[in-house]
């Protein structure tokens, strides 16, 4: 199988409209979804050949993880269930620009309203640089000139040899900077491909509360630690069953 799209899904509501607007990003036929949730499969996915459920009801990062682990495409991209596919054709663009040792396509994608504060300039490749996010340039180790990968297009082979995300982290918001520089002090060229996914702001919700606390309780000052400390500069490759270590249940949400 030539790729395979994953995600940490708690919105079965969503899963038809983002599994239907797949074909705005790519034409690859030989291809699978894969949702790690604790929730079924929506009625009308259930029978499709290219949609597989891994039920899990760990924190998402955890879920991602495994999402990866149980993929079966040489090549992987992780979305979220939050959003659609915009009509970009950006997978199969990503795969004419991908470098051939150790490539990365990191995506753009939009959270709200096209015309929101947040989403200014993010259509350009410096916005997606390390250094122009606060949370990262006031840090001592990071390196400010590396790109931001929160979605992407990677050889699954290499992406699980680097360990894939530290899931000591609880959400992407950070497991995904912290692995950005992982996959770029381990040598990854990457390059910006197009804009990836429209996706909801649900910041200040219910839903999204979990996530906020995370952030704030854990993930941040996780982060941090990592980060003003010298030795994370030659910090790279994880040990992939990390997500091992991590709890079964994420109390934040299940309780």
């Amino acid at each position: 199988m030539k790729l395979s799209i994953f995600l940490a899904g708690i919105r079965p509501q969503n899963w038809m409209n983002l599994y239907r607007s797949i074909p705005n990003s790519t034409t690859i036929t030989d291809r699978e979804l894969v949702i790690v949730s604790p929730y079924d499969l929506p009625r009308k996915l259930r029978n499709r050949s290219d949609v597989r459920l891994i039920r899990d009801w760990g924190c998402p990062t955890r879920c991602y993880q495994l999402g990866l682990l149980h993929s079966r495409g040489d090549y992987v991209v992780w979305g979220a269930d939050d959003g659609v596919f915009s009509k970009t054709m950006a997978i199969d663009k990503a795969f004419d620009i991908l470098p051939d040792h150790k490539g990365v396509v990191s995506f753009k994608y939009q959270e709200g309203s096209v015309n929101d504060e947040g989403n200014i300039n993010r259509n350009t490749d410096e916005w997606w640089r390390l250094g122009r996010h606060k949370h990262h340039k006031r840090l001592p180790y990071i390196p400010n000139h590396y790109f931001l990968i929160m979605n992407a297009l990677i050889k699954r082979s290499y992406f699980m040899e680097t360990g894939g995300w530290d899931c000591r982290f609880e959400q992407l918001g950070m497991a995904g900077p912290d692995m950005s520089i992982r996959l770029q002090n381990d040598g990854a060229e990457v390059v910006m491909g197009e804009m990836f996914m429209s996706v909801t702001h649900e910041k200040g919700t219910q839903l999204h509360k979990p996530i906020e606390d995370a952030h704030k309780k854990n993930d941040m000052p996780l982060f941090k630690q990592i980060y003003t400390n010298k030795s994370s500069q030659s910090r790279a490759r994880v040990d992939f069953d990390n997500w091992k270590h991590t709890p079964a249940v994420w109390s934040r949400r299940f309780k």
